[in-house]
This record gives C-alpha cells, structure tokens and sequence, in this order.
C-alpha cells in the first residue's frame, strides 16, 4: 500500500515538474514576439517594404489654397510694378523736345522708356492673367489632388502659370533697367561738364550706379535660372512659352491670337528699324 502510495506521489511531482518547465518557454516566446512587435514602428514599415523591393506611391494633397493663393498673392507687388512704370513713361518729356540732350543722354532716355514701356505691358499682362486664372480656379472644375502643388499648377493651370511667372520676372528686370537710366538721366551723370565742374566724380558715381544695379540684376537672373525647375534658364522658358503661344494661335486657330502674335512681330520689327538707325547714325558721328 505505502509503495503505490509512493509511486502515484512520484508520478505527480514529475507531471508538475514537467508542466513547470513548459511554462517558462511559453513565457518566453510571448515575451520575445511582444518585444519584436513594439520593436518595429509604424514609421519604418514603409521603410522595410522599400528594402524588400515595394514601392510605395506617394501621397496625393488637395492644392486647391495654394492656388489660389499664387494667383491672388502675384497680383500685389505687379500692381506696385504697373503703377510704377506707368507714371515713369511720361518723364522727361520736355528735356527730350529742348534737344538739351547729349546722343549718349538721348540714346539712354530712349531705352529708358523702352523699359518702362515693357515693364508696364509685362505687368500689366501678369495682373489680368492672374486675374483671369484666378476665376477659373473659383470654377473648381479641375483635379486639385497631386504630390506638389507646382506639378498640380503645371498640369492643370500650363499656359497661365508660365505666363504669369514669365511676365512678372521680365517686367522686374525691365523695371530694373529703367531705374538704372533714370538715375543717369536725372542727376546728369552723362552730361560732360564745361565749366570746370568735377566731371570725373560724375563719372564714378555712373559707374556705380551700373555697377550695383547690374549686380542685383545678375544675381536675380543667376538665382531665377537655379529655380525654374522646368527649364535652365529664362531664355528656355520664354522659347516655351512662345511655343505655347503659337500653338494656341495657329494650331487651335484663335483669331485674337493670331492677331496678338503678328502685332508683337511688327512691333519687333520697328524696334529693330530704330536700332539699326541709330547704329548707322553713330558711325556717321564716328566716321566726320
């Protein structure tokens, strides 16, 4: 009796013993899973996937705002560029007619207001395209969802966002120009003076100007040609937008384009008569 007695209490203690010795490993190996899961963050699954070979697709963003607010907000300092050049084509007007001028001074008054003229067309053509861009943003009738609100103008918005962008950056530099020859003109910096006056002094101070004002201006066009994106420098760009032009004249056939494009050629074409006539007059001077 005391033998089986023994024998069941054996057999119990091994039976305990070896379920004691299981659990331990079924603690472990939930241990371990527990801290391989918090181990792995949400932010490196798209990581993991991209280095086992997935590629995961960009997130599309509703770019509606951003829109509207470059449309909107470009109309600002082109106002300022406008109303600036507008009031500047009529200077100088009586100094012109009292032939008081030197040919220097006259040829330097003539691109002045050739710039101020470009700058207030340029201008003036940014405001309206924004304006009208603008609207048909209201519309909402185009897709707003892209990676980048860049690619998202480019794709729906072509013509008008390069027009804009085009016209407003020229009419800067033009504004630019014209502010350079309105300081020479003003202050008599290219008048040689007769009456013992300090001529040189005049001289460096032209000099600085044209200095500074050609420094800004090449560094704008140097840091504007990195950020096109789409084109490495302004002359690209405006070689693509006169093809867009052309297109829209001459291929989906706009009668009021066609127009627009053989008055700028004319335009083109006076422009380079009366510089081809001022050439020929200085080698008149140069040549008695």
């Amino acid at each position: 009796m005391k033998a089986s007695t023994s024998i069941v209490f054996l057999l119990s203690c091994s039976t305990r013993a070896a379920s004691g010795f299981q659990l331990p490993k079924a603690t472990t190996a939930a241990n371990s899973a527990s801290k391989l899961s918090m181990s792995i963050s949400p932010s490196s699954i798209g990581g993991l996937l991209v280095r086992g070979g997935a590629v995961a697709e960009p997130a599309l963003q509703n770019f509606y705002g951003d829109a509207l607010g470059y449309f909107g907000g470009i109309r600002i300092p082109a106002s300022f560029l406008a109303g600036s050049s507008l009031a500047a084509m009529f200077i100088f007007k009586t100094k012109a007619n009292n032939g008081e001028l030197s040919t220097l001074e006259r040829r330097v008054l003539g691109f002045y207001h050739f710039n101020s003229l470009l700058a207030f067309l340029l201008s003036l053509n940014t405001i309206a395209s924004a304006t009208i861009a603008h609207t048909a943003v209201l519309h909402g009738r185009f897709n707003k969802m892209a990676e980048t609100a860049y690619m998202m103008m480019r794709r729906e918005f072509e013509y008008e966002f390069v027009t804009v962008r085009w016209s407003f950056l020229c009419s800067l530099f033009c504004f630019l120009g014209m502010i350079a020859s309105r300081l020479l003109i003003e202050f008599d910096l290219l008048k040689k003076d007769t009456n013992g006056g300090d001529s040189k002094n005049k001289k460096e101070i032209a000099l600085l100007v044209v200095c500074s004002l050609g420094a800004l201006a090449t560094h704008l066009l140097s840091y504007v040609n990195q950020n096109l994106w789409c084109w490495q420098s302004l002359i690209g760009m405006t070689i693509y937008l006169g093809k867009m032009i052309a297109t829209r004249a001459f291929v989906e056939a706009r009668p009021l384009q066609i127009v627009s494009v053989g008055l700028t050629a004319a335009s083109a074409f006076y422009i380079a008569k009366i510089g081809l006539r001022e050439l020929k007059e200085k080698a008149g001077d140069v040549a008695t």
